[in-house]
């Protein structure tokens, strides 16, 4: 039997979760000016803002990547993209220095793990052959999330303002979060889409994500 192509579908989740992650995290960058200006932050207090960031996704890398192991890639993956939607959009209610940079360090918390979530998603649902070619174009893809987010940014605060600009950022995030639950299993063997060329194809892939969630 012909293997059906549901695994590119996946593939295609994880380049669009990946661009995104870029977009919502490079974003505050583009509104720093406005920023800094409404809320009178110094450059000083601005590298604050820009460090929190990093300060919260570096202790919480690793927790949220032993919690895919443990509890799935759908369960973890869910629970990073609605976390970090919610503190992008809280970012637009800050209301001085400190608000912002608390916001910003959990909405790096909240982000941390999404990439090893990620190529565990792709190691299941890809054969060996197959998944070196998905890493690769997943991270070119982010890096065109980059360099696509500053005049994104700034179209975006000119039409709506800095602060409902993120509001609209984190509306991608929910989106993607409903289509990946509708959507996506960790074991490919149980999606209605895969068929039993492609479960056989798939199988060995399989078990690395479905031994650790049956533990539970």
């Amino acid at each position: 039997m012909k293997p059906t192509r549901a695994r590119y579908g996946v593939v295609v989740l994880a380049i669009g979760l990946a661009v995104l992650s870029y977009v919502q995290r490079v974003a505050i960058a583009g509104a720093a000016l406005p920023i800094a200006h409404d809320l009178h932050l110094s450059k000083e207090q601005m590298g604050l803002v820009f460090g929190a960031f990093g300060v919260g996704y570096a202790l919480f890398e690793l927790p949220t990547g032993l919690a895919g192991d443990r509890l799935g890639v759908r369960r973890v993956l869910a629970r990073i993209v609605l976390a970090w939607s919610a503190f992008t959009a809280l970012t637009g209610a800050a209301w001085n220095g400190a608000s912002l940079v608390a916001i910003r360090f959990l909405f790096g918390a909240g982000e941390a793990g999404c990439f090893p979530n990620l190529t565990r998603m792709l190691s299941a649902w890809l054969p060996p052959r197959e998944r070196v070619t998905a890493q690769a174009l997943m991270w070119a893809c982010t890096r065109w999330g980059g360099a696509i987010t500053p005049p994104l940014t700034l179209l975006c605060i000119t039409w709506f303002g800095w602060r409902l600009a993120f509001v609209c950022f984190a509306a991608l995030g929910v989106l993607w979060c409903a289509v990946f639950l509708v959507w996506f299993k960790d074991d490919p063997a149980k999606h209605s889409g895969v068929n039993a060329g492609e479960r056989e194809l798939l199988v060995a892939s399989a078990i690395l994500t479905t031994r650790g969630s049956e533990q539970n």
